[in-house]
């Protein structure tokens, strides 16, 4: 299930920040340490922004935080936007992905009016591209040695979905 993100739920999603290696492959800005102290403050300062919508991924059966996902760069105008997704270590190969994918991508298109989606992923990451893949997007291209990833160049793949093409 996706919500809305709360104050509470950033003890359980400092967690991604504080795992280097899962926090570099999310992030496009250099990682850098952050306490939770630091990341509340954040929060607390944060002003909703209607072309960012974040979401808390949550467990339907308990409520537990699981991860995090945004439909960021939402561009009213030309009607298009990006979708992005983190999750908890333990929340990995259960599922939870595709679900929040098929979510964000039936909000932006039936909430939001979007007719188009873009994903953008490392070409490292085969759990997002095989959950991209199999929630309908199509690869539209790489873009070559793209991301610079814990000491190394990483090809990013590009997919897209319309919503036409949204089943």
């Amino acid at each position: 299930m996706l919500r809305a993100m709360v104050r509470d739920d950033l003890a359980v999603l400092h967690r991604l920040h504080d795992d280097v290696g899962t926090a570099v492959l999310a992030e496009v800005d250099p990682w850098t340490p952050e306490t939770l102290e630091q990341a509340l403050a954040r929060y607390d300062a944060y002003t909703p922004d209607p072309a960012n919508v974040r979401f808390t991924i949550a467990s339907l059966a308990d409520g537990q935080v699981l991860g995090r996902c945004v439909v960021w760069g939402i561009d009213a105008f030309n009607r298009n936007a990006h979708l992005g997704i983190s999750l908890l270590p333990q929340a990995r190969g259960r599922g939870y992905g595709l679900d929040a994918l098929r979510v964000m991508c039936d909000y932006a298109f039936r909430i939001r009016g979007l007719h188009r989606l873009g994903l953008e992923t490392l070409a490292t990451n085969t759990a997002m591209i095989a959950t991209a893949e199999k929630a309908g997007f199509r690869r539209e291209g790489v873009h070559r040695e793209h991301a610079w990833v814990l000491g190394a160049f990483v090809d990013e793949v590009l997919f897209g979905l319309l919503a036409t093409e949204f089943s």
